[in-house]
């Protein structure tokens, strides 16, 4: 689905803009000479070190002992990389092994907004701009703020907080040496770690599922609320809405007496408390017919108790409370909103930080899923739909809990999951929230090739005259030249991709100088058209030379000859424009001789 945004900006506002766009890119074309010339006296001085640590180099046959002979040389040695050290997740204890590297890559599903714009030119100069956004759920590798969406109806949330993280052994042998950390961070070569025997913690019972070596992670069970178990994937042998032994609920909130079922619902400020195990920032709390609520970072709503928070299966201490000011910010008594659930009733609805809920007669709060402009809510195992009115249009259910009685679809703190326990993460369906971790290890032997300054049973680079330094590391068995090679492969690409950069920053900048023509030009569109092409072609050529002149001075004082080919080519691609403008000049018309007079043929018959 997508949704279009129509805009008009105005001659005078582009012109404007292009005016301040001219120091932007006069900045821009400048910043781009001094790159080249760097770029260029990098690339020789990296070469020279490299020619001049090859010529010096010597390969020890092996690494079994440190040869006192090769002391401050520049050696090349290949052997293995090992360790002893034991790499623990500290977010995940349960998962730790004997490796040189260890890393978490967290992936969050979340709704995507994407734009694309047109622009149409408009006669007098002006522009209409069509942006159309678009909407797709993808791994994304941090959480997506939808409240800046174009299009309502696409709420993203996150189920489980964590981030990439990356650890690497501090002692690790190379035969009789020890690698500096430096030499340890080159060390690739990484795996999956195997996650099939490993045992999650029982506060994420219920919400985990592994495939391929991929951690998922769906809805905290105590998110969903009661007749949400189709969320679930069930294990086999077990029945989708089915809530199988040891799912009992953590914490237990009042019913809705029968007489609130179809009054609006009150939703006060009720004040803020501070809860540091599950976010640093206070925490707002909402007074929902007289029960304090606040909102989780997933999204979800939990009651505010005397002794804490539940979150996540585990209960979590109140450092401080605010008293709250009683505002009330949403569906008050004068203007009722109810929402209307097919085959279920009419319940008052209200809104807690953009998110709307209603209050099911248990007591629990049970979230509107709002999906491409369609409201739905999941209650007893089936979703059904929600419209919205000012007047309840069905009879509402009787209250259908006592108070202190705990709610199904909520693992209790410590219990262990039983086996074929049904879960909320779904690796072939993902839900908005849903997060997927993988992770990667460097085993703790691995072959690796170096070429490093030999300094007591250790290594440092090596420094050449020009003050460069060799310090080469690669995985794998590779001999010195080899080595070598692969290092001045590694600078050339380099290089080129610096000249690149340095050339595509003038060029911007040049069109940024020239972008104030095309836009007088466009109060006739083509004519502007006609003037930003050539402007183009202009940007390209002089971008080219400077270019060009640039590195060609750059080379002076390194590589003369090299310096005067790259200059002849700067001349012969100006004196090739030069020759095309003149032959593109119109040529001036040739004079007609006159001719001769001659006396007129007498008519016929005379």
């Amino acid at each position: 689905m997508a949704v279009e945004e129509v805009t008009t900006e105005s001659w005078g506002s582009r012109l404007g803009g292009s005016f301040k766009g001219v120091i932007t890119g006069g900045v821009l074309f400048l910043a781009g000479i001094p790159l080249l010339f760097w770029n260029e006296g990098r690339a020789v001085k990296t070469t020279k070190a490299l020619e001049e640590g090859e010529s010096v180099c010597v390969s020890v046959p092996n690494v079994d002992s440190v040869d006192p002979a090769n002391e401050g040389k520049l050696i090349h040695a290949t052997g293995n990389a090992t360790t002893e050290e034991v790499l623990t997740d500290d977010q995940f204890p349960c998962l730790s092994r004997k490796a040189i590297k260890l890393s978490r890559k967290v992936e969050y599903y979340q709704w995507v907004e994407t734009s694309h714009t047109r622009e149409e030119k408009q006669m007098g100069g002006s522009v209409k701009k069509i942006t159309t956004y678009s909407y797709n759920k993808k791994w994304v590798s941090s959480p997506v703020n939808s409240g800046s969406f174009k299009e309502p109806g696409h709420d993203n949330t996150v189920f489980y907080s964590a981030e990439d993280a990356k650890q690497q052994a501090q002692n690790v042998n190379f035969g009789a040496f020890t690698l500096t950390t430096g030499q340890i961070g080159r060390i690739g070569g990484e795996k999956a770690v195997p996650l099939a025997e490993i045992q999650w913690p029982a506060d994420m019972a219920g919400r985990t599922a592994v495939h391929a070596d991929v951690l998922y992670i769906g809805a905290p069970t105590s998110y969903l609320q009661p007749g949400m178990m189709n969320r679930m994937t069930p294990a086999p042998g077990m029945q989708p809405g089915v809530t199988p032994p040891g799912m009992v609920q953590t914490v237990a909130t009042q019913p809705v007496p029968a007489e609130r079922l179809m009054m609006p619902i009150d939703v006060i400020n009720g004040g803020f408390v501070t809860v540091p195990t599950i976010q640093p920032q206070r925490i707002a709390v909402h007074t929902v017919d007289g029960v304090n609520f606040i909102l989780l970072p997933d999204g979800s709503a939990t009651p505010v108790m005397p002794n804490g928070i539940y979150y996540a299966g585990n209960l979590h201490a109140i450092t401080e409370t605010v008293p709250g000011n009683g505002f009330v910010f949403y569906n008050g008594t004068t203007n009722p909103l109810f929402a209307n659930i097919a085959n279920y009733g009419s319940l008052p609805l209200f809104k807690m930080q953009n998110k709307e809920f209603v209050r099911l007669p248990d007591g629990s709060l049970a979230p509107i899923v709002s999906e491409n402009g369609a409201r739905r809510i999941c209650i007893n195992g089936t979703y059904s739909a929600v419209t919205i009115s000012r007047e309840a249009q069905m009879p509402a259910p009787a209250p259908t809990m006592q108070p202190g009685v705990m709610q199904p679809g909520v693992v209790q703190p410590g219990a262990v999951p039983p086996v074929g326990m049904p879960t909320t993460a779904s690796p072939t369906a993902p839900q908005i929230g849903d997060v997927r971790i993988k992770w990667t290890y460097v085993p703790e032997t691995m072959p690796i090739s170096v070429v490093s300054q030999q300094t007591g049973n250790t290594f440092s680079p090596y420094i050449a005259e020009n003050g460069y330094d060799v310090d080469l590391l690669q995985v794998g068995t590779h001999n010195k030249k080899a080595m070598f090679q692969q290092a001045h492969d590694s600078n050339t690409m380099m290089t080129w991709l610096l000249r690149f950069l340095g050339w595509l920053m003038m060029f911007m900048g040049i069109k940024m100088i020239l972008k104030p023509l095309s836009v007088l030009g466009d109060v006739i569109p083509f004519i502007g058209s006609i003037i930003e092409f050539g402007a183009g072609i202009i940007a390209f050529i002089v971008a080219s030379v400077v270019a060009l002149v640039v590195i060609a001075i750059a080379w002076l004082f390194y590589r003369p000859v090299i310096a005067i080919i790259l200059l002849a080519a700067a001349g012969g691609l100006i004196y090739w424009f030069i020759k095309r403008k003149k032959s593109a000049a119109p040529a001036a018309p040739a004079t007609v001789p006159a001719a001769p007079a001659t006396d007129a043929p007498e008519e016929e018959g005379k």
